[in-house]
C-alpha cells in the first residue's frame, strides 16, 4: 500500500520518522533550538501575514498528537492536528488566537489532550 492514500474524501499519510526534539517552521524557517516565545512569534505573524502557517512537531506523538499546524483563511485561523493512529490522520477545527496558543503552548509542554468531539476530518 502506497502512503498517502485516500480513503474516501479522507487522506492518510504515512507515520512520520522519529526524530529528537520538537521542531518547530513556517515557510521561511525551521528551528529545533526554541522556547515557547518563538513559538508565539511565530503564531503572532501567522495572525497578520495572509499565506502564513506555522507548525510544531513532536519527537514522537502525544495522546495521538504527532504535531499541530495552523493557518489563516479570510481572517479565520485552522488548527490542524496531525493523529498517528493507523498511519497519520488530519483533523481540523477553527478557533480564535487565544485557542491557538493555548493549543500549541499545551502541546509543546505536552500537555494537550485533545477533545476530538471538535475537530473534523480534513477532506481533500
Amino acid at each position: 500500500m502506497k502512503l498517502p492514500f485516500k480513503k474516501g474524501k479522507k487522506v492518510i499519510f504515512k507515520t512520520a520518522e522519529f526524530h529528537q526534539g520538537f521542531i518547530l517552521r513556517n515557510q521561511e524557517n525551521e528551528i529545533t533550538d526554541f522556547r515557547d516565545i518563538d513559538i508565539e512569534e511565530y503564531l503572532a505573524d501567522m495572525f497578520v501575514t495572509s499565506d502564513q502557517f506555522v507548525v510544531l512537531s513532536a519527537p514522537k506523538a502525544q495522546n495521538k498528537v504527532r504535531f499541530v499546524q495552523a493557518c489563516t483563511h479570510d481572517g479565520e485561523i485552522e488548527v490542524e492536528l496531525g493523529i498517528e493512529e493507523n498511519g497519520t490522520h488530519l483533523y481540523y477545527k477553527m478557533c480564535s488566537e487565544e485557542e491557538c496558543y493555548r493549543i500549541f503552548l499545551d502541546f509543546y509542554d505536552n500537555m494537550f489532550i485533545p477533545d476530538m468531539g471538535e475537530y473534523k476530518p480534513v477532506e481533500f
